[in-house]
């Protein structure tokens, strides 16, 4: 997935680089240190609470680009890539597919995410304030393996399941005025039957200004991710998921 996000993206600056003086491009990357809690279902088993695998706080990356150009009935685009991984050994015994395994059992779950976001500036620095409108077309590659004992014997298993969704997006960004200081917070959103998915993101930031050709900053936050799903409401998928990705993050910034 970190492939095919970079491809993405040079293939996008490339492609504008002879009309760079008209567009605007911003872009970052750092480490966001995030944990995972709330419930996970197989089909019609029990339900178990996701402390009982043990999974620590992780550090992973992440990458965001956007581009907004000058053509205004064409939405701006921004692209985002999320690494989301946790790995432990369970504290307790858990029902995944007919087999009940027993504590001691090793797992690492996935939710890789790519976010493609068409959005439209509704307020464009005016009086120092931003505001995009638009929606995103979230892509999750999702999985879980584990290998532990049940009833005494060693067995194993490996789901794996991609979706793609749309969500709502929206923007608010506020800029101090001569500090290089600026606050920001977005907010992607979907709902449809009993599922649901949100996503949000708070942080601030401070760009070191005339430093050279481009900008160059720092910015650091909170991101906190619910992701509600019923199996019954998307065909292929065998688990119901009540779970929370959250934590801090922090990174570098640079503004074209």
């Amino acid at each position: 997935m970190k492939k095919l996000f970079t491809a993405a993206v040079m293939t996008a600056l490339i492609g504008i680089s002879a009309q760079a003086d008209l567009l605007r491009i911003e872009m970052g990357g750092g480490v966001w240190n995030n944990e995972l809690s709330g419930t996970a279902q197989y089909d019609g088993a029990p339900a178990f609470n996701v402390d009982t695998l043990n999974y620590s706080d992780e550090d992973k990356g992440y990458l965001w680009i956007f581009i907004k150009h000058p053509i205004p009935i064409l939405p701006n685009i921004r692209l985002e890539y999320a690494d989301i991984k946790f790995s432990g050994t369970s504290t307790g015994g858990f029902e995944w597919d007919d087999n009940i395994y027993e504590a001691g059992t090793s797992s690492t779950t996935e939710l890789t995410q790519i976010d493609a976001i068409l959005y439209y500036n509704i307020l464009d620095n005016t009086g120092w304030t931003t505001l995009d409108l638009g929606v995103d077309i979230k892509y999750i590659d999702a999985s879980i393996k584990a290998n532990g004992t049940v009833l005494g014997l060693q067995e194993s298993f490996n789901e794996s399941e991609k979706l793609v969704l749309p969500l709502a997006y929206g923007r608010l960004r506020f800029e101090v005025p001569l500090t290089g200081i600026g606050f920001e917070g977005d907010v992607k959103y979907v709902t449809y039957k009993d599922s649901s998915m949100l996503d949000y993101r708070i942080k601030a930031d401070y760009t070191l200004m005339d430093v050279l050709p481009f900008d160059i900053g720092f910015e650091v936050g909170y991101r906190f991710q619910n992701i509600d799903f019923t199996s019954d409401d998307f065909s292929g998928i065998n688990s119901n998921l009540d779970i929370d990705i959250d934590g801090y993050f922090a990174g570098a910034v640079v503004r074209f």
